[in-house]
């Protein structure tokens, strides 16, 4: 059990109400008035990463973001463009999780999916 310290507490509660995953300089703009270094915001994601508290992804400019391990877990969509995030109301991969569990009597306990494409606004600019 991780020892609760007021960093990793901010960090979790910044993470929790996040309905976009975070990466360690946005959640260091967000928690700069309460005196948390980048460098502890880093070891701390390392931290909850190693500790499966977290979640960890990567966004197409190479940039990793971060997102609370939840039982109900997320999906976004995100704009290549305008990088806009939608989070998704559902789970679209339980049908082939099921599939795959049937063919290749394989159990997926977890997954993180980012999709990419272009947004509405962004389809329409283009034109």
């Amino acid at each position: 059990m991780l020892k609760n310290t007021k960093t990793r507490e901010q960090i979790t509660q910044l993470l929790e109400n996040s309905n976009t995953p975070l990466s360690a300089n946005e959640i260091f703009e967000k928690l700069k008035d309460n005196k948390i270094t980048l460098s502890s915001i880093y070891r701390t994601l390392d931290t909850f990463y190693k500790h499966n508290i977290i979640t960890k992804e990567t966004t197409t400019d190479g940039v990793s973001v971060y997102s609370i391990l939840k039982e109900n877990h997320s999906h976004f969509l995100e704009c290549k463009n305008c990088h806009a995030k939608i989070k998704l109301d559902y789970c679209p991969y339980h049908k082939i999780n099921a599939q795959i569990k049937s063919k290749h009597h394989f159990i997926v306990d977890e997954h993180n999916v980012v999709i990419y494409g272009l947004c509405n606004n962004c389809q329409s600019s283009n034109n």
